[in-house]
C-alpha cells in the first residue's frame, strides 16, 4: 500500500494517537534544562529543588510542579541519582506525598522535604531517603 495525499492525514493522526498513550509524561518547568544536563552525562553542582511555588528555590537548580498536572503525568527520571529537596508552603502540603512517591521511583541519592512556612521549628524538615554517594560529573 502506498501513501497518498488523501490518506496521509489519517496516517499522521493514527501515529499521533499511538504515541500519546499512557506512557507519555511531561517535563515540568525547568525540567528540559535539567534533562539536557543529564543527557550530557553531567549533574547540577547543587541540590535540585522541587517546588510548587515560583518564588521558592530560585538560587538552586529547580523544577516547578504545576497545579494542572498529577505527579504521575510528570517526567522525573532526570532526578535519578541526584540530591532532591521538595520545598513547599503549607497551602501545598497535601501535594507533597504524591510528588515524593513519584520522585522516589527514579531513585534520587537523597530526598527530603522542607516546609518553608515552618522554617525555624523542629517540624520543617523530613528526610525521606538519606544521602547515598554517586559518581556523576558535575555541570559547570
Amino acid at each position: 500500500m502506498s501513501l497518498t495525499k488523501e490518506n496521509a492525514p489519517a496516517a499522521t493522526e493514527a501515529t499521533f494517537k499511538a504515541n500519546s498513550g499512557h506512557n507519555y509524561k511531561r517535563l515540568p518547568p525547568y525540567g528540559k534544562q535539567l534533562m539536557s544536563i543529564r543527557e550530557a552525562g553531567k549533574a547540577p553542582a547543587r541540590m535540585v529543588i522541587v517546588a510548587f511555588d515560583w518564588d521558592l528555590g530560585k538560587a538552586y537548580p529547580r523544577i516547578i510542579i504545576p497545579n494542572n498536572l498529577a505527579p504521575t503525568e510528570i517526567e522525573f527520571r532526570f532526578l535519578a541519582g541526584l540530591p532532591v529537596q521538595i520545598t513547599y508552603r503549607s497551602k501545598d502540603a497535601h501535594r507533597v506525598d504524591a510528588v515524593a512517591q513519584e520522585i522516589a521511583r527514579v531513585n534520587p541519592c537523597f530526598l527530603a522535604t522542607f516546609a518553608f512556612d515552618l522554617a525555624g521549628t523542629g517540624d520543617a524538615w523530613a528526610i525521606l531517603k538519606p544521602y547515598e554517594s554517586t559518581k556523576i560529573a558535575e555541570a559547570a
